[in-house]
């Protein structure tokens, strides 16, 4: 056995090299032990500048929730260096949210957090990949966590020096407290981009829906996968698609609870519609994939649905339309769901 030393010298004596060995093997061992006492925990990767220890504990909602909390005050000083308008808007009536839910919303602060790093840096980061089996807190914590990334390249490249200090966690916190701040976020990240998320980028989200959704379909022979797509409707608003999706969720809720599976409660009034933005129907549209992405994964042979590439322009009026197909397959599926509400076999439960 060779040692290599950062002096190693041809002419060292042998005594030197074996006690050199010795000490290696030692700490070898001590390391190895330290290893087998540790109390394993999902792994967590933080932005560059720890926040928050990794392994202390296991990661917990409220842990998540103090980091996107932090995200919010660095979005807040960075809007206000960039002269920017802050989001108003009040929080989404949401309750019953699960890991799920919520990581495809920060899903969606990442996409939004990786354009504005963009549009600064011209570089894009590595998206975090839709993990395949039930989703834990610490994936969600992730998420957020490479989002906060993106906005900390975006402070380096504009010369902002200010850090954003995290509070200590709540266990008050739940999901549903994380899913809520999370949608703030994503407003007010949208009001920061000069490539604001347009009616393309739900065009895009529900595409993905109608994707999951005909692949649940595919479970029952009789039914129709891809039904005919509505008319074409004109002059259509962002108001009108994201009243259609609410329409969709409110069915897919049913789909649910006959096929026995949980899903958050998302309560929306008529003044809502009616100052919704693409951006909110874009959250919307995220909420709807994450339903159907779980039911597609409690199925042990569905088939993955196709990668969706941006459609390139599109106005709400396409969405509408889209969004309008997205309303008949969920309404086949539901009336098989009825027909044969034992459909899912899955043995898996929400984490």
């Amino acid at each position: 056995m060779k040692t290599v030393l950062h002096n190693d010298r041809k002419h060292r004596s042998l005594g030197v090299r074996c006690t050199s060995i010795s000490a290696y093997l030692f700490r070898l061992f001590v390391g190895c032990a330290v290893i087998c006492t540790v109390r394993f925990v999902p792994s967590v990767t933080l932005a560059d500048d720890t926040d928050i220890p990794v392994t202390t504990s296991v990661i917990e909602p409220a842990d998540v929730f103090v980091h996107i909390k932090l995200v919010n005050k660095e979005l807040e000083h960075l809007r206000f260096v960039m002269g920017r308008p802050k989001n108003d808007q009040p929080e989404l009536d949401v309750t019953n949210a699960a890991p799920r839910e919520v990581f495809f919303q920060a899903l969606t602060l990442f996409r939004k957090a990786d354009r504005l790093s963009f549009e600064y840096t011209r570089q894009y980061g590595e998206e975090p990949e839709i993990p395949s089996e039930n989703i834990e807190t610490a994936t969600v914590f992730n998420t957020v966590d490479a989002a906060l990334e993106r906005l900390r390249s975006v402070k380096q490249r504009l010369g902002i020096s200010y850090r954003a200090t995290p509070s200590s966690p709540a266990p008050s916190h739940t999901p549903t407290h994380v899913f809520r701040e999370i949608v703030q976020a994503n407003r007010q990240l949208n009001l920061l981009l000069d490539r604001q998320f347009s009616p393309a980028d739900v065009y895009q989200q529900v595409t993905a829906a109608v994707g999951y959704a005909s692949q649940v379909l595919a479970q029952f022979p009789e039914a129709t996968r891809l039904p005919a797509v509505p008319k074409f409707i004109p002059g259509k608003q962002p108001t009108d698609v994201y009243q259609r999706l609410t329409v969709c969720l409110e069915r897919v809720r049913r789909i649910s609870e006959i096929s026995g599976q949980n899903m958050l409660t998302l309560t929306v009034t008529e003044e809502q519609w009616a100052v919704a933005t693409s951006s909110d129907v874009y959250d919307v549209a995220s909420l709807l994939v994450s339903e159907l992405a779980f039911l597609h994964s409690q199925l042990p042979n569905a088939k993955m649905p196709r990668r969706v590439v941006h459609p390139g322009r599109r106005f709400p009026s396409h969405v509408y339309q889209r969004a309008g197909l997205l309303e008949r397959q969920l309404m086949e599926l539901e009336h098989c769901v009825t027909a044969q509400p034992d459909w899912l076999q899955s043995d898996s439960t929400e984490p």
